[in-house]
């Protein structure tokens, strides 16, 4: 198969608002806006992919009971009824049932929300990341954000691997991250292994339109500037790790890549100001 490159959009599907002390060490007392990134992926072959969903409604409801509801006072969630999925989709002329495959970085809450929304996706995730979250108790999903209860009941019979797909080698662009998995066969979108805050978070590199690439780092860190400056989270966020040195070595790694390919938007899920500058550049083009 050959693509003459994708079509990217940016969604911003609800948004939490953590201390900011506790996303970067040295940070400050007051709130900063954490969007829930989606990545509306228009292929011109395959149609209308999703990298993670976002929040959704069901985050409240599924938060409600104890131990869950610990998730909701850690992380207190803002939906606005114009930000919900089917809303955005809707302004692209997609419906929910249009959507036939999405793209899952990871298992946490605030990316896999609106998975029950659509009923004819299939799913494609790294499998460590499913085997880490299967041997959790109900207690250690809390703890790790994980939700299991927003899954959807068929989500077995719907996931796909990534680490199936055939893996390519990256070649020198996104140095020091050597290999990549091909996941429409194409070489448009590469996942990218980038383990630490999950077993085997998906990184996804994606070729856009024009021949660029730019890649989608959801949670590896939790903004430019971290990246930029080597700035770990605070300690404090530690028991949300999978791996702490995991985390780092992807953390130096990608502010390795930004050194040597200043060029390249890295943009994680949860980086306002990644995200706009981004959306700034394309409207540029």
């Amino acid at each position: 198969m050959t693509s003459r490159g994708v079509e990217v959009h940016l969604l911003e599907v609800g948004h939490c608002a953590p201390p900011e002390w506790i996303t970067i060490r040295g940070g400050g007392w007051h709130c900063c806006r954490f969007p829930a990134m989606v990545g509306l992926l228009m292929h011109p072959e395959i149609g209308p992919v999703l990298y993670d969903t976002g929040y959704a409604d069901r985050f409240q409801t599924v938060t409600q009971p104890f131990p869950e509801r610990f998730y909701r006072w850690v992380t207190p969630v803002t939906l606005p009824p114009a930000q919900r999925l089917a809303v955005q989709l809707a302004e692209h002329g997609i419906e929910p049932g249009d959507i036939r495959l999405v793209l899952i970085s990871h298992l946490h809450g605030d990316h896999i929300g609106g998975l029950r929304d659509l009923p004819n996706a299939r799913f494609v995730a790294f499998r460590d990341d499913i085997t880490a979250v299967a041997r959790l108790t109900r207690f250690g999903g809390v703890r790790k954000g994980f939700l299991p209860a927003l899954l959807p009941p068929d989500f077995a019979s719907r996931l796909d691997y990534a680490d199936d797909r055939p893996e390519r080698p990256l070649g020198s662009d996104l140095a020091p991250f050597t290999r990549g998995f091909d996941l429409l066969g194409d070489e448009s979108l590469m996942a990218i292994p980038l383990p630490g805050h999950t077993a085997a978070q998906m990184g996804l590199s994606v070729r856009t339109g024009d021949g660029r690439r730019c890649l989608l780092a959801a949670d590896a860190c939790w903004s430019v500037r971290a990246i930029r400056e080597r700035r770990l989270p605070s300690v404090f966020a530690r028991p949300l790790m999978h791996d702490w040195q995991s985390y780092k070595q992807t953390l130096d790694g990608l502010a390795a890549l930004a050194q040597a390919r200043p060029d390249l938007p890295i943009v994680p899920s949860h980086c306002a100001a990644s995200i706009a500058a981004l959306k700034a550049e394309w409207r540029r083009r």
